[in-house]
């Protein structure tokens, strides 16, 4: 049966009011009164194709919405007063697991250290990962589980955090199949019809579930979104049992897009990697992930799977390290529409030119412009001008498409598109980061929206999912 949806325009088609379906699928974009159908139905705002989030990690949005969160403990106050009421309401012989620690927003601007968890958590193992994840802090029981107990100060960086991880998994609290189901059918409500999914081949990023990808792969049919799937594995049989895994579970939703890999940190943990130091940090240059022989390895196995290359760099010095790793896997015949820079923070002109010609795609994730603001001229000093600079990347030809970051930051889609004009792109191009319009010949997944185009206040009036209107749970925020 034919369906026309009308409404007060069609976002991308300044033209159009109205969309036409059949069997599933758009066959014409155009004015109402052009397009007959046997069911008809009006609406007040604008239809558009749902939004794709390009960088989106699920189990640990899950985590973050019921797991302890400490983004507003304001004070080293306000996370002993957390940790102790977390503390009663576990069991004795679980860890006190904490997540979304903002150092920056405490009144004492800096991080606690195991002395500090030591006095306000007692012999209760346990750990508090930074909001960026790529810094955490364990007190003295956690540490001496992982065979850490002369750590000197408990603050953990990049890949010191996975012995505490590992260790404090099997006395973790459990986070359920369901509640990772119910967060993520929540964001068809903010107009999300597609994430690029980042999780583990083993063990978790975080302290959140046994498996991650089963756990997507459990609840992926009974969700209303499309998930593509990049993993974070440690060699080549992993990641090809990763990509089987998925392939051979044959669900319409669900797709292996590749691997991710880390170059380096984040610039809040000052572990990115730079050329020069920190400015406020004048002995550091932040911490090198990339391991040029295992990741030339790792991307001829993504390129004999016909798989996706995502590697996340932040520092000027990480991104140069990526783009010549790039250079040389397209010399050996890899295809640059297949390689990725996550987050691709601080690129000088040279990078960005170096980018764009080789083709390579820009992930990058607007809401870090607004979240960083206070203190990231601090950390960078003049760089800061070539930080988020997505209008120069665009202008020097470079394919960006956006993502949250989630839990890094907010799921929903519309203020970080905002945030991206007010950095300088257009309304049409901030817009497009999250997906392309919507096109005849697309699957009927549609929504409704209050406003055109892009704006912070914008929000999914209507979701249409199989051209069927749908009712999500409602969207589950970050505190």
């Amino acid at each position: 049966m034919s369906t026309r949806l009308s409404g007060r325009g069609v976002v991308g088609h300044p033209e159009a009011d109205a969309v036409l379906i059949e069997k599933d699928q758009i066959v014409a974009i155009g004015q109402k009164a052009d397009l007959s159908a046997r069911r008809s139905i009006e609406h007040d705002g604008y239809l558009g194709a749902p939004r794709h989030d390009h960088h989106f990690h699920p189990i640990g949005y899950a985590w973050a919405v019921f797991g302890l969160s400490l983004k507003q403990a304001g004070s080293f106050a306000g996370l002993a007063d957390q940790l102790r009421q977390a503390r009663a309401r576990i069991e004795p012989e679980q860890a006190l697991i904490g997540n979304r620690l903002d150092d920056e927003a405490l009144l004492e601007h800096r991080l606690p250290n195991r002395s500090d968890l030591d006095d306000w958590t007692g012999s209760s193992p346990t750990v508090l990962y930074r909001y960026c994840g790529h810094l955490a802090v364990a007190n003295s029981a956690a540490l001496g589980l992982a065979g850490l107990a002369d750590h000197p100060d408990g603050i953990l960086r990049e890949t010191e955090i996975g012995p505490v991880t590992e260790a404090l998994a099997p006395l973790r609290p459990k986070l359920a199949s369901r509640d990772v189901a119910q967060v993520l059918a929540g964001l068809a409500g903010l107009g999300l019809g597609a994430i690029t999914a980042i999780v583990s081949a083993t063990d978790p990023l975080w302290c959140e579930v046994d498996d991650e990808l089963a756990t997507l792969i459990e609840i992926a049919p009974g969700l209303p979104l499309d998930l593509e799937v990049l993993v974070i594995a440690a060699d080549p049989s992993e990641l090809r049992e990763a990509a089987e895994r998925i392939r051979s579970a044959h669900i319409d939703n669900l797709h292996f897009l590749g691997w991710k890999e880390f170059a380096d940190g984040a610039l809040g943990a000052r572990t990115a990697a730079l050329h020069e130091p920190f400015s406020d940090d004048p002995d550091n240059r932040g911490v090198m992930r990339l391991d040029w022989d295992h990741a030339l390895v790792m991307a001829r196995t993504c390129l004999d799977l016909d798989a996706t290359i995502a590697i996340h760099a932040i520092g000027d010095a990480a991104n140069d390290g990526v783009l010549t790793l790039f250079e040389e896997v397209i010399g050996q015949g890899g295809a640059s529409h297949r390689m990725r820079i996550e987050h691709a923070s601080l690129l000088t002109a040279d990078a960005r030119t170096r980018m764009a010609g080789l083709g390579v795609t820009a992930s990058v994730q607007p809401s870090f412009i607004s979240s960083e603001v206070d203190w990231l001229e601090a950390r960078l000093g003049a760089r800061v001008e070539n930080t988020y600079a997505l209008a120069a990347m665009e202008s020097a030809g470079i394919h960006l498409i956006g993502g949250s970051d989630c839990p890094v930051e907010s799921p929903n889609p519309w203020p970080a598109m905002a945030t991206a004009v007010a950095a300088g792109l257009s309304a049409e191009s901030a817009y497009e980061l999250y997906g392309p319009p919507l096109q005849v010949g697309d699957p009927a997944h549609l929504i409704e929206t209050e406003h055109d185009l892009v704006s912070a206040e914008n929000r999914a009036l209507t979701v249409f999912r199989h051209g069927e209107r749908i009712e999500p749970p409602p969207a589950l925020d970050l505190e």
